[in-house]
């Protein structure tokens, strides 16, 4: 089973060689985890002009982004022996992603036995708040 806290601080490392292939194609390892507390976590995600659609980052490329930052919240509280997906994905998009660095923060606002919820909010480089994500992720058993 994995061990979510080995995973996280490798990530935070930069050591990113035993990701899963969709981390390199998608280019996630490019943001800088700067905080991991239980139930919380931050990032900076430098914006990469290759997911602008003509004006703006591509909105499905900031939900992947939002996924990935309500899944590493989560991995933060999960014993080793659990699991999760995603099962439900909300995003709310406030002002266009187009420069500069994007803050990502993720956050657990409730755990059960089988699924937490998550919430993600993203600002920009003026701290004006660009999107808002919300997750159910299911937690699988061993």
């Amino acid at each position: 089973m994995p061990s979510w806290s080995n995973i996280l601080k490798r990530i935070a490392a930069g050591e990113m060689e035993k990701a899963p292939p969709h981390v390199a194609a998608l280019k996630l390892y490019a943001g800088k985890l700067t905080i991991i507390e239980p139930g919380r976590i931050r990032y900076d995600w430098p914006v990469d002009p290759s997911f602008l659609n003509p004006v703006a980052v591509f909105g499905g490329y900031l939900a992947t982004l939002a996924d990935q930052t309500c899944s590493f919240a989560l991995m933060t509280l999960l014993k080793d022996d659990q699991n999760f997906t995603t099962s439900d994905l909300q995003m709310h998009f406030f002002r266009p992603v187009t420069e500069g660095i994007l803050s990502c923060e993720g956050h657990v606002l409730n755990v059960s036995k089988t699924q937490a919820y998550v919430e993600a909010t993203f600002t920009n480089g003026d701290g004006k708040l660009a999107l808002k994500a919300r997750a159910v992720e299911r937690i699988i058993p061993a």
